[in-house]
């Protein structure tokens, strides 16, 4: 499923295919391309970057960009997974077991999508913090918005590593998904 397919998705109301994981992750996408456009805007003139940082800066978000967008096809993707593996027959103890185990490495896949998504979305978010005082004041509105949907994101992706830790039984496994969440929610301090 294309990422267009999985924004109408998440814009239906009635339909519960495409989540808030889902969402964040384009949310970070739509982050770079405003926050890469700023960079671009900037260039030429004295903002306190040279021009070449401010072009690497948004060839990079154009990158970041791509791998949420294909990290929102990936959710989705992850998230039928899940749906498939709770609807797994139960009836035997091996059954039981079997099904257990389908939702849980579903489970794992999910979560370390959510988790490298959400690692992106606070890079950016990052970035954008480099720009605040260092770029075109014309485009402070849009690099504004980007940051909050890069810092959406950010929570969103680290909210649905939250919700989903319930699908993994290995301690260990889980106690690692939870410093990765808490990574992503940690505030951090940003110089250039």
């Amino acid at each position: 499923m294309s990422y267009i397919q999985t924004l109408e998705k998440i814009l239906d109301s009635k339909d519960p295919a495409a989540g808030g994981s889902a969402a964040a992750s384009m949310a970070g996408a739509m982050a770079c391309g405003l926050i890469g456009m700023t960079a671009r805007l900037s260039t030429m003139k004295c903002y306190g970057l040279e021009d070449r940082q401010y072009l690497e800066l948004a060839d990079e978000l154009d990158e970041i960009s791509f791998k949420l967008l294909r990290g929102v096809q990936e959710d989705n993707k992850a998230y039928g997974e899940i749906c498939s593996a709770m609807k797994l027959p139960k009836e035997t103890e091996d059954e039981k077991i079997a099904r257990t185990a389908a939702i849980e490495k579903a489970g794992v896949r999910a979560l370390e999508i959510m988790r490298d998504n959400g690692l992106l979305c606070k890079k950016v978010h990052r970035i954008s913090m480099m720009l605040k005082d260092n770029s075109d004041s014309n485009a402070a509105a849009d690099l504004a918005v980007g940051s909050a949907l890069a810092d959406a994101g950010a929570k969103g992706c680290a909210g649905g590593i939250k919700a989903d830790l319930s699908l993994v039984s290995d301690p260990e496994i889980a106690r690692q998904f939870r410093e990765d969440m808490e990574k992503i929610l940690e505030e951090e301090k940003y110089y250039i």
